[in-house]
């Protein structure tokens, strides 16, 4: 366990909540959910959604978070707390972060899937309401899941994300950026031409009135290639 998040766990009982539902996470839970133990929680007698870090962070954030490299154990500890705490799938931490975010920035696509597919089991709304929600939900910085997994070049969340909502136009983040405006000027082809032949009115829009078509020239003209706009 890092030195900085040991002593964020150990903090989480002595600093003021932001809520009055917030019990503190302590290191023994801290480091279970980071390692994926699942059995280490069922002894628990408060609700798996009131165990926070400072940063309002869940078991299943730190989980995402700690995570190296998917694998069946952490599907399972994922299912294991959607069975026990369904709206821990839902809940976002201090930056406005939802585990969907975390899963998409580090590029875990088993890990989207079972939120997605978990999310159509959510018994207080239809379905389209409920994962459509998941996927235009922005962070504090106004990125939606769609925009980490595009930052981090992970093709199949991508693949994942505009499967589920291929008609969702993706507005600016804070930065100006909308995902496909990062696709082009990060220089990653696949993503962006996957956007480009699967979404319905994918944005093209750039921070400082600059669009996609833009990032593509000035990328051409620093000698890094360039994908075709159209």
């Amino acid at each position: 366990m890092d030195p900085s998040d040991l002593l964020e766990a150990n903090q989480a009982s002595s600093q003021p909540s932001l809520t009055e539902d917030n019990i503190g996470m302590e290191p023994k839970y801290y480091n279970a959910a980071a390692e994926g133990k699942f059995e280490d929680f069922k002894g628990i007698t408060k609700p798996l959604n009131q165990l926070l870090t400072p940063n309002r962070n869940t078991v299943l954030h730190i989980h995402l978070t700690s995570l190296i490299k998917e694998s069946e154990s952490s599907v399972a500890f994922v299912e294991d707390i959607h069975r026990n705490c369904s709206s821990l799938l839902r809940q976002a931490n201090v930056k406005g972060e939802t585990p969907l975010h975390i899963a998409a920035r580090y590029g875990h696509a088993l890990i989207v899937e079972v939120l997605i597919e978990r999310a159509k089991e959510d018994p207080e709304s239809r379905v389209s309401e409920t994962v459509k929600g998941m996927l235009e939900r922005t962070n504090n910085e106004k990125d939606t899941a769609f925009h980490e997994a595009v930052r981090g070049n992970h093709l199949d969340v991508v693949k994942r994300l505009i499967q589920e909502g291929s008609d969702i136009a993706y507005s600016q983040n804070d930065a100006g950026e909308t995902p496909l405006y990062i696709a082009v000027e990060r220089g990653f082809d696949k993503v962006a031409f996957h956007i480009l032949e699967n979404c319905t009115s994918p944005a093209h829009d750039g921070p400082l009135g600059r669009t996609t078509l833009h990032a593509a020239v000035i990328r051409q003209n620093r000698g890094n290639g360039v994908m075709p706009i159209y």
